[in-house]
């Protein structure tokens, strides 16, 4: 492809991108300041230019012309070139010289507004109903496991970088990769790692994040404040207090979830109902109060709803009814 071709080409947007890169490649080269001098040079001294009187856009044409004829350029040695003997053509090559690399940066600087322009890169949304579990395989390699009512979101290809919006809860399987670290945004957390595994829960207001291998870095995106954190310990936002604070975590409490295995430890009735809800996709309806008991019990993997009820009974007093995906839940 000659010259002339391929500048015509790229300002159209019609190369690939290999050659759209050589191209650039060789505009911003030594090669092609010699190769527009030479052309310049050469218009000068032809007798086309030096009979004709000055105008703009009769030697703008004739370069064209030349262009059209001519699929080569000599490039002259620094010690041949020739001196101006006439101030007038002086003048005119300085012109057409500043017009040429004026049109072509402003082409060049057009184009590339353009394509960013065009360059829309789509949202990816990966999301579970209640009572749905999965596995999500990132663009980088990274592997995350979303737990039931969660979502997540990131951008196609990881083109805006290794970023991932979650709402809910997800075991995050880092790939490593030191020059792009990898974010997850939730809520007011923003947790960073390079390549790591950890699990983030970030139902409602509060927020927990719990580290497994690697190391991360956890900000309070509302006081600024950021922790690291090493493996085995977890950090918790409560959106009612300031307080952010690590400490130590039981990493098989927080992560028995991705096997199938419900677990509470000493958890609230009113937090295990909700629980209970993205767990296994139902409503459930409440009857009397509600008490105030702590629940602690683990079930076995993919334990059916009817025996977590019949268990969770017997410690916390209310009876309870199943009519498909509604339960009524009757304190006494």
């Amino acid at each position: 492809m000659d010259r002339k071709t391929q500048i015509r080409r790229y300002f159209e947007g019609k190369l690939s991108r290999q050659e759209a890169q050589e191209f650039l490649n060789w505009f911003n080269s030594e090669e092609h300041e010699h190769e527009v001098h030479a052309e310049i040079d050469k218009l000068w001294y032809s007798s086309e230019i030096q009979s004709s009187e000055w105008n703009g856009s009769n030697v703008f044409k004739l370069i064209q012309q030349r262009k059209n004829n001519e699929r080569s350029l000599n490039i002259q040695k620094p010690e041949e070139k020739r001196k101006f003997s006439n101030p007038s053509l002086f003048k005119i090559a300085a012109t057409v010289a500043l017009l040429i690399a004026s049109t072509l940066i402003y082409f060049n600087i057009k184009t590339q507004e353009e394509s960013q322009e065009e360059i829309v890169y789509e949202e990816i949304v990966k999301s579970n109903p209640p009572g749905q579990k999965s596995r999500v395989y990132l663009p980088d390699g990274s592997v995350v496991n979303l737990n039931s009512g969660s979502q997540l979101k990131y951008t196609e290809g990881f083109h805006n970088g290794r970023v991932v919006y979650l709402e809910g809860e997800a075991f995050f399987d880092v790939k490593k990769d030191s020059l792009r670290p990898f974010t997850v945004v939730s809520g007011r957390l923003s947790t960073t790692a390079l390549g790591t595994s950890f699990n983030i829960n970030a139902f409602g207001e509060d927020e927990e994040v719990v580290l497994v291998t690697g190391k991360v870095s956890v900000r309070d995106e509302n006081t600024r404040i950021e922790l690291l954190l090493d493996p085995g310990e977890k950090v918790h936002v409560n959106a009612q207090g300031k307080s952010f604070t690590k400490e130590e975590a039981d990493i098989l409490a927080h992560t028995y979830w991705k096997d199938g295995i419900l677990y509470f430890n000493k958890v609230k009735m009113a937090e295990v109902i909700g629980i209970l809800e993205r767990w296994y996709g139902v409503k459930i309806i409440v009857t009397g109060k509600v008490p105030g008991d702590r629940c602690t019990g683990l079930f076995k993997k993919n334990e059916y709803l009817t025996n977590v009820l019949k268990i969770l009974s017997h410690s916390v007093a209310f009876d309870y009814q199943l009519n498909d995906k509604e339960v009524k839940l009757m304190f006494n």
